[in-house]
């Protein structure tokens, strides 16, 4: 039976003023996507991806892409979203302070975010995005290059190195600008519990795999390989995938992964987490 694989995939290295730019966001993507087809095709399944880079990775165009792309997923196929860029918090509204003890949102920092009027992708409108998949009951697997928080300070040999983490957005954010509404908070947010979420992403429950390049204390940072800039996350990731031919469990993968990745990046370790 072929199976239909829905992969939307997000990179972003030219943010517009005061964002900081990143290298190898694109880079990641691009080689990602080289792979799927390439996999994919081997496999005899069906590949259908849309591919967000630079300026058309707008907050709205992200969301269109959950909506109309990855929702078409059904329970024999796979939603697969992968997001390379810079991670970062809001300040939460109120509403969330029961759940974030710190006051703040884990977020996405779309190409527009934090233009005039743009706002952040938040952890609980992923979280939201991600339930409204969840209803086709399709295998959901998410990966994250990016941070959010923490300041680990880099190595001499890191000094270089560009991190995927820009400022917090200190604006208070206006309840009408997310996408749900207040009676829906408590049901899309899970209890952020260091030992259940040790990546700090908050998610609904459902067939998922998480893979978040570093711990909420930590920062993803980028990796030169041969001149060439990419996500010490993602480089080690695919290059695993790639020796193996394919044929390992996420477990199998994150750990071979996690253990290259923690062997050449200081003060990063990956984390996986399923449901």
């Amino acid at each position: 039976m072929t199976n239909n694989i829905y992969a939307l995939l997000v990179a972003i290295d030219e943010y517009p003023s005061p964002v900081p730019s990143l290298n190898g966001c694109v880079n990641d993507i691009l080689e990602i996507q080289e792979y799927l087809q390439g996999r994919v095709a081997a496999d005899g399944d069906k590949l259908h991806i849309r591919t967000l880079l630079n300026r058309d990775a707008t907050r709205q165009a992200v969301i269109d892409g959950f909506r109309e792309h990855l929702c078409q997923a059904s329970s024999e196929d796979v939603a697969f979203f992968y997001y390379a860029g810079h991670g970062s918090q809001e300040q939460a509204p109120q509403e969330f302070w029961a759940i974030e003890p710190d006051r703040l949102d884990e977020t996405l920092v779309c190409y527009d975010s934090r233009t005039e009027g743009g706002w952040d992708l938040a952890d609980k409108e992923l979280a939201k995005l991600i339930s409204e998949v969840d209803q086709n009951n399709p295998h959901t697997v998410i990966i994250l290059d990016c941070c959010h928080s923490g300041a680990a300070t880099r190595g001499e040999l890191e000094a270089e190195t560009a991190i995927r983490k820009t400022s917090t957005d200190k604006r208070q954010r206006p309840w009408d600008s997310f996408i749900f509404s207040l009676s829906e908070t408590e049901k899309l947010s899970a209890a952020l519990s260091p030992e259940k979420n040790p990546s700090g992403w908050s998610f609904p429950t459902g067939k998922h795999i998480v893979l978040a390049a570093c711990r909420d204390s930590e920062t993803a940072k980028e990796y030169n390989s041969n001149g060439q800039p990419r996500g010490a996350f993602s480089y080690f990731l695919l290059d695993t995938l790639k020796k193996a031919n394919g044929s390992l469990t996420y477990r199998d993968l994150f750990k071979r992964a996690n253990a290259l990745v923690r062997s050449k990046i200081t003060a990063q370790s990956p984390q996986i987490e399923a449901t």
